[in-house]
Formats: C-alpha cells, structure tokens, sequence
C-alpha cells in the first residue's frame, strides 16, 4: 500500500505511522510532511429525539457536551485526509485525445492546472493563445508505443521498454509529458506516479560523453606520456639553437 503525500504529491510507500487523536498519521519520507487521515464523522443526535420526555436539567447538560466536543469535531473534520494509493488497475481510454491531450482545466504544454481567467501558465509560461499542439506532439514511434502501452499498462516491463526507447531517441521529455496528461485525468494511477518518477530518475543521470584521462588504458597514458616528451626535447634543442645563434651574431663569427 502506497499513500500520497499531500505537500510534495509523490508516492510513499506505507511503511511507518503512529495514531495521534485518535486518528492515523503518516511522516512522508522525502519532504517530511505529514499527513493525517480524517476521523469519520459522528452523528450528533438530538437530545429531544434521543431522549423524549426527559427533564430539562439532562437537556441542557447534553447540550453543553454537544456544546464542548463541536470544536473537537470541527478540527478533525479540517484535517486533510490521508490520500492512500492502491494498485488497483485503473481504466485506461484508448482514443488519442485522452493518451495525448491534457483534459481541460489544464495547460496544454506542461499539463499543470489552470484557471479560465488566466492567459498564460505560471508554472512554464506558456501564452495560451500562441500554443501550437503539433510543436508538443511525440514522434510516431512514441505514440505507436504509448498506444501499445495503454493495451497492457499494469506490466511494468511494457513501461520500461518505453522509457528506454524515448531515452533513445532523445524523447525523455515528451514521454514525461504523456505521463502527466495520465495522472491528470487519472490521479490515484500508482503505475503512473511510479513511471514520472523513473522519468525524473533517468533524466537526471550524468551520461559521460567523453572519456575522462583517469579512465584511459595504461598503454594509452604512457603513449600520451612519451609523446609531451618528445615534443618538449625538441622545443628544448630549438630554443638552444636560437640562442646559439643570436650570441654568434652578436659575435660576429657569423659571415
């Protein structure tokens, strides 16, 4: 069992918590925030149905409990819920417009939320008005997968195989994209919450593009050694030779 940490919104699993209150509190183990979940609420019953014909003093004492347990009442039902994601399968459509567009109340480039009265995002900064869908759209490979993927979206290996073709094709972002516009029509998807964060995950790995000079061979070292050698004796034997034949100039033995 997995619960979603309402400060950060990334997937934790459920694996320590303590009661406070009477009610069930979870520490999340990237930011530190706490959640709590809601206490179910009690229904206060009257006294003058509960209790027909009884005296007025037990009344007005019923009264004053109601009285003094509304505040408690009130604080428990302010608590946010603990937000718990299961891995039940949720239902995948497989039109285009819901693998590929962001549903409405969204921006149509990073799929954060949106307000109607804005004009621009103040997550990206996308002006609304200038967005063109075709600049944003995966390549065919990448949507021919992500539309397979949708058929079989509970193995874990059909997502991985997709990763590692966007990363392949220098695509990682756009993959990220498709796996927002999931979580935003589908919230509680844990396989998805799992796929963004292997998206975060491989983005930020350092793929060296060179070999570093620690890394090289020993043989590659010790011919780059003798290499810096031969050429320093021959810029030696030169600078010698100019020197030589500036004092006989000055001299005079040279003709």
């Amino acid at each position: 069992m997995k619960f979603q940490c309402e400060a950060c919104e990334r997937l934790i699993p459920l694996e320590s918590f303590r009661m406070e209150g009477g009610g069930l509190v979870v520490q999340c183990q990237r930011c530190g925030a706490e959640s709590r979940a809601r206490a179910p609420s009690q229904v206060a019953v009257s006294p003058a149905l509960s209790n027909e014909g009884s005296g007025s003093g037990s009344s007005q004492s019923s009264a004053s409990e109601d009285a003094s347990s509304a505040p408690s009442q009130s604080a428990r039902a302010s608590t946010p819920a603990l937000r718990v994601v299961r891995g039940a399968t949720v239902p995948v459509t497989m039109d285009d417009e819901s693998l590929f567009t962001p549903p409405p109340g969204h921006c149509p480039k990073c799929v954060s939320s949106r307000r109607e009265v804005d004009t621009s995002c103040a997550q990206c900064g996308l002006v609304y008005a200038n967005f063109l869908a075709e600049e944003h759209q995966p390549s065919e490979d990448l949507r021919g997968a992500w539309r397979s993927l949708a058929e079989r979206w509970e193995e874990w290996e059909a997502h991985d195989r997709l990763l590692t073709l966007a990363m392949g094709r220098g695509e990682l972002a756009s993959a990220g994209r498709l796996y927002r516009v999931r979580l935003a029509r589908a919230p509680d998807d844990a396989v998805a919450h799992r796929a963004r964060e292997e998206v975060v995950r491989r983005a930020t790995l350092v793929v060296p593009t060179e070999v570093e000079p620690s890394e090289m061979s020993l043989g590659k070292r010790r011919l780059r050694a003798a290499a810096i050698a031969v050429l320093s004796l021959v810029v030696l034997m030169l600078f010698a030779f100019v020197i030589q034949r500036v004092r006989m100039l000055l001299s005079g033995d040279l003709p």
